[in-house]
């Protein structure tokens, strides 16, 4: 298991962040293009860091899909959101292009607060089977709202 990029995230929060109106709902909208953005290629279990979410944020919903599928892994190999490590979102086979619906899954409860410390959100890896090739492209996204 590695996390990647090990020091940093893949965007800073305040590229990702950007609010409209202070205390209103909205939308973080990011395609992570992991072939580009690795240094390695994707194994079973590894985190990729994608940015930090400020501190009392609520999250509201989740999306994520898979733009460009993941070359070379077998089996059930899937991606799913988190912040630290807290499931925000259902998993996402990896290997086809595919949407996971709005708030994942029953065992995902949304609207879930982030708390007083900042938190990161990030991909866990599942792999199957094989060696990746070439890392899926995803798009993450969230609708949260400010609470300070």
């Amino acid at each position: 298991m590695a996390a990647y990029p090990s020091t940093t995230t893949a965007v800073s929060t305040e590229a990702v962040v950007a609010r409209s109106q202070a205390n209103q709902p909205f939308m973080i909208e990011k395609t992570f293009d992991l072939d580009t953005l690795l240094s390695a290629k994707i194994a079973n279990a590894d985190i990729i860091n994608l940015f930090t979410l400020p501190a009392n944020h609520v999250i509201l919903a989740t999306r994520i899909k898979i733009m460009v599928a993941n070359v070379g892994a077998g089996g059930t190999s899937t991606l799913k959101l988190r912040f630290g490590t807290t499931d925000i979102s259902a998993t996402a086979d990896m290997l086809t292009v595919n949407t996971v619906a709005v708030g994942g899954n029953a065992t995902v409860l949304l609207p879930l607060g982030v708390g007083t410390s900042d938190v990161l959100v990030n991909l866990v890896a599942a792999v199957g089977s094989g060696t990746t090739t070439t890392n899926p492209t995803v798009l993450v996204k969230m609708l949260v709202c400010d609470m300070s």
